[in-house]
C-alpha cells in the first residue's frame, strides 16, 4: 500500500505538472500546501505512531477495554480540538504567513493574492490529516494495517481524478479547483478509515469528553512520548521552511524555483521511501531487542549490516540520478505547461539533491539506533545544528556565489551529510561503532559496479533513445543498468551479491 500510495502520487504530481508545469499558479499552490502540511507532519502523522501506537497496544494488553476506550475518546478529543484551532488560525493569520513563508512573493501582487487565497482553501486540510493519522495509529494498534495504510491512495486517486476530470485551465480558476480538491480528497482520507473503526467496535461517546476524561495516566505518557518527536519533526520541517523561502526569492534562485525543488524531491523521495524507509523500520525493532538487553555488539552489527546494505542498493541509485537528472526529469514531467526551462531547473535541482541521497538515508539509520538506546535528544540536537547549517549555506551560495537552485539543493545534501557525521561521531563514541572494515570489503566493486552500470544505461540512452526521449526507453535503461550491475558485482567477488543470489536460489 506504501508503495501504491507512492505510484499515485507520482501520477498526481505528472499531471499537476502538466497542468500547471513552474508558473505562478503552481508556485502559489505549493507554497499554500506547505503551511498545512509542516503544521500536519509535527501534529498529526510526524508524531502519531512514535506516541500513540506503543501506548494504545499497552491498554488493549493489559488494561479492560473500557480503560481504552475511555482512552480514545480523550486523546481524539485533544487531537481534533489543537488540529482544528491551528486550522482556524492559519485561516485567519493567512495573509502573514505567505508573507513570512515566500517573501519573494511581495514583489508579484498576483502571486502573493493566490497563495494567500489558496491557503485559506487547504488549511482546513490540516484538521482532517490530524484525524487520519490519529485513526491509523488507532487501526495499527488494532493490528489492522492494509486499510488505514491504503488512505494516502485514496487521498492521490481523489486528486488524480480531479486533475483529470474537472480542472483543465493553468491560470487562478483552475489552481483554485485544486486547493478544493486537497479538501475532498482530506475527506475520503478520514472515510477509508471509518470500517475498521465498525469492525473492532470502537465508539466516539460525548460522555467522555470530559475534563475528568482528559486527566488521564495514558495521555500524560503520550505527552511524554511525543514532545523529542515533535522537536525533531519541527526541525526537519524548518529546514523545508528555510528552502522555501529562499526559494521563493526569484531574483536571485530564478522564477519557478518552488515548484522545482517540489518536483526534484518527488524524484529523489521516492527511493528514499522505498529503500531507505523499509529497510530503516525492518532494523529498529532489531536494534531496540540488542539494546534492551545491553547488546552493544549486536546493535552495531545490526547497524553495520544494515547501512552496508544501503550503500549496496542505494550507490547505483543516486549514480543513476546524477547521470539521467536531465531524462528521468523530461520523461516523467515535460508535458502541456511543464516546458523545456522547467526541465532545466528541475534537473539542476534533482543532481544536486542526489548528492545527499546516501545521507538522507544514513541519518535516519543512526537517528533509529539512538532511538533503540532511548537517547532522543541526539538526533534532536545534531538535527538543529544541521538546520543552522543548511541556513548559513543557503545564504552563502545563493548571495555570495549566486548558484541560484542549484545552491538550495547542495545546502540541503552538505547538512545532510554533516548531520551524518556528527550522528557517526556520537554513536561510535558511545557504543563503539565503526563502519570502516565493513565498508573496505565492497566499497571498490560497489563503486566499480555502480559507475559500469551507469555507463552503460547512458551509452543506451545516447545510442537509441535520445532523440526521442520515452519512459519505455528510461525503463530499459534501467533494467540493463540493473543487469550490468549485479553481473559486475558478482564478477568482482561482492560477498553480498552471491550470498542474495544463493538466498534468491534457495527460495526458488
Amino acid at each position: 500500500m506504501v508503495i501504491l500510495s507512492r505510484l499515485t502520487g507520482f501520477v498526481r504530481d505528472v499531471l499537476i505538472a502538466g497542468i500547471f508545469g513552474t508558473g505562478p499558479a503552481a508556485q502559489a499552490f505549493f507554497v499554500a500546501s506547505r503551511i498545512p502540511n509542516i503544521f500536519r507532519d509535527i501534529v498529526g502523522e510526524g508524531a502519531a505512531n512514535a506516541a500513540f501506537v506503543p501506548v494504545f497496544c499497552e491498554y488493549l494488553v493489559s488494561r479492560p477495554r473500557q480503560q481504552f476506550l475511555k482512552l480514545v475518546n480523550g486523546l481524539f478529543l485533544i487531537v481534533a480540538a489543537v488540529a482544528l484551532a491551528l486550522a482556524l488560525a492559519g485561516i485567519l493569520l493567512a495573509g502573514p504567513l505567505v508573507k513570512l513563508i515566500a517573501p519573494g512573493f511581495l514583489i508579484d501582487p498576483e502571486k502573493l493574492r493566490m497563495a494567500v487565497h489558496l491557503t485559506r482553501i487547504i488549511f482546513p486540510y490540516l484538521f482532517l490529516a490530524a484525524v487520519s493519522a490519529f485513526l491509523m495509529a488507532m487501526a495499527n494498534s488494532l493490528k489492522s494495517f492494509a486499510l488505514p495504510a491504503s488512505s494516502s491512495a485514496v487521498f492521490n486517486c481523489v486528486m488524480i481524478s480531479a486533475l483529470a476530470l474537472l480542472i483543465r485551465p493553468a491560470g487562478p480558476s483552475g489552481i483554485y479547483l485544486l486547493g478544493w480538491a486537497v479538501l475532498a480528497a482530506g475527506v475520503f482520507q478520514v472515510l477509508i478509515q471509518l470500517p475498521v473503526l465498525v469492525r473492532n467496535h470502537i465508539r466516539f461517546e460525548k460522555d467522555a469528553w470530559t475534563l475528568k476524561g482528559l486527566r488521564q495516566e495514558g495521555i500524560a505518557q503520550i505527552g511524554r512520548l511525543i514532545a523529542p518527536r515533535l522537536v525533531g519533526t519541527s526541525i526537519y520541517q524548518l529546514n523545508v521552511f528555510v528552502d522555501t523561502i529562499f526559494a521563493s526569492l526569484s531574483f536571485y534562485v530564478g522564477e519557478g524555483a518552488i515548484a522545482a525543488i517540489y518536483y526534484a524531491n518527488r524524484i529523489i523521495q521516492f527511493p528514499f521511501g522505498v529503500i531507505g524507509l523499509a529497510l530503516s523500520n525492518a532494523a529498529l525493532p532489531q536494534m531496540a531487542s540488542a539494546s534492551s538487553r545491553k547488546d552493544m555488539e549486536g546493535l552495531n552489527k545490526s547497524l553495520v549490516f544494515c547501512l552496508k546494505g544501503l550503500f549496496i542498493a542505494m550507490l547505483p541509485v543516486m549514480t543513476g540520478i546524477l547521470v539521467f537528472a536531465g531524462p528521468l526529469v523530461q520523461v516523467i514531467f515535460q508535458r502541456g505547461s511543464f516546458g523545456s526551462y522547467s526541465t532545466a531547473i528541475t534537473a539542476v535541482a534533482v543532481f544536486f539533491y542526489a548528492l545527499g541521497l546516501l545521507s538522507y538515508s544514513g541519518v535516519r539509520f543512526l537517528s533509529h539506533a539512538f532511538y533503540a538506546l532511548q537517547d532522543t535528544r541526539t538526533p534532536v540536537k545534531t538535527a538543529g545544528l544541521s538546520l543552522a547549517l543548511n541556513i548559513i549555506l543557503n545564504l552563502v551560495f545563493v548571495f555570495v556565489f549566486g548558484l541560484g537552485i542549484a545552491g538550495l539543493a547542495l545546502a540541503s545534501a552538505l547538512s545532510a551529510t554533516a548531520n551524518f557525521c556528527l550522528l557517526y561521531s556520537r554513536l561510535k563514541t558511545r557504543t563503539g561503532f565503526g563502519l570502516r572494515a565493513a565498508m573496505e570489503e565492497c566499497a571498490v566493486g560497489v563503486l566499480a559496479s555502480s559507475a559500469a552500470a551507469a555507463g552503460a544505461a547512458w551509452a543506451a540512452w545516447q545510442a537509441w533513445f535520445s532523440l526521442q526521449p520515452s519512459f519505455l526507453g528510461l525503463c530499459l535503461c534501467l533494467l540493463l543498468a540493473a543487469i550490468v550491475y549485479a553481473c559486475v558485482l558478482l564478477s568482482l567477488g561482492v560477498r553480498e551479491a552471491r550470498e542474495l543470489l544463493l538466498w534468491l536460489i534457495r527460495r526458488k
